[in-house]
């Protein structure tokens, strides 16, 4: 081809190639500066939904509460010995007495020191920013959709009735099995046992908080109450049986198939596993990390020092100096 005819064929292809890659460019372009990064994106939705759900204080503080006082029988069982270290041994409640108080002060010695407001005042924006980081905003909108739906806003306005009765039945159900000084009444046995007592457990997980305070209940208790998880879960359920009857007539069976159709959805799923987590974890913004191990550190060496006296409590012993 001559050169000068290639020349003019080129700069009429030119024209025809801007003309289909410009569209592009612009539309990249807009696209680039209509998505800001991820933070900037879903931080707003993340507190939008926050808001929405409410009640996450309560929660924090129900949850703080699950584990001091689920720490207890932990503690109690840990300072004797042999088989005859039961309720019926002469030093049992004195020592238990003992551990209640000294523990749950050594705690909120411990939240002061870091500096953690105990009313958690602090948590819904904490927990906003947990919500930021793991969740996309198809996601986040997903959730925000189903909370401001009627069926979500039955589940939220039941949840805080839920709240009333259920942390502390879950608390006497892992203390029940991990040293039996708590034996369920005629009438709870009897829900025990009832076919009922299974479509209450499946009402009972509808609530995020029986995730929440379940899966704390079974890390405070280890192995041992893993392997024994259905009988805390299953005795809670029991001895609140009363309770959550009346719950499930609150909620319309149309509304019950939209939350339960909820829950099997991936954005349902993923929160459930974020949140049996993240309340647990989250903590004020600007949090000195270096400081909050060096807490830690003296919060265990406090415990390990009133563990040994705790033992000298319970063999009757002099408390070591």
């Amino acid at each position: 081809m001559h050169p000068q005819r290639a020349q003019s064929t080129t700069l009429a292809t030119c024209p025809n190639i801007l003309l289909v890659i410009r569209p592009i460019l612009f539309a990249f372009l807009a696209l680039c500066l209509a998505r800001p990064i991820h933070a900037q994106e879903t931080l707003p939705l993340a507190q939008e939904l926050v808001t929405t759900k409410t009640g996450y204080t309560d929660k924090k503080r129900d949850l703080e509460e699950l584990r001091v006082r689920a720490y207890v029988p932990v503690l109690l069982k840990a300072v004797g010995k042999g088989p005859a270290w039961n309720p019926q041994h002469p030093n049992w409640a004195a020592t238990e007495k003992r551990i209640n108080a000294e523990w749950r002060k050594l705690y909120a010695d411990y939240l002061a020191r870091m500096a953690r407001d105990a009313g958690f005042a602090w948590i819904d924006e904490a927990l906003a920013r947990e919500y930021s980081q793991r969740f996309t905003v198809e996601e986040l909108t997903a959730l925000l959709a189903f909370y401001r739906s009627p069926a979500g806003a039955a589940l939220i306005e039941l949840e805080k009735l839920f709240l009333v009765f259920y942390p502390a039945e879950l608390t006497r159900a892992l203390s029940r099995v991990m040293i039996g000084n708590d034996a369920l009444s005629a009438a709870e046995q009897v829900a025990f046992r009832a076919p009922e007592n299974r479509l209450r457990r499946e009402f009972a997980v509808l609530f995020e908080s029986e995730t929440i305070l379940f899966e704390e209940a079974l890390r405070i208790g280890g192995a041992f109450v893993g392997e024994n998880a259905a009988f805390v879960q299953q005795g809670a359920v029991a001895t609140a049986a009363a309770e959550i009857d009346a719950l499930r007539q609150k909620l319309p069976p149309a509304l019950l198939a939209e939350v339960q159709a909820f829950l099997k959805t991936d954005a349902g799923l993923k929160e459930r596993e974020f949140l049996a987590l993240a309340l647990r974890i989250a903590a004020p913004a600007g949090e000195d990390t270096a400081r909050a191990k060096q807490e830690e550190a003296a919060f265990y060496k406090g415990l390990a020092e009133l563990s040994a006296q705790w033992r000298a409590a319970a063999a009757g012993e002099k408390a070591p100096e």
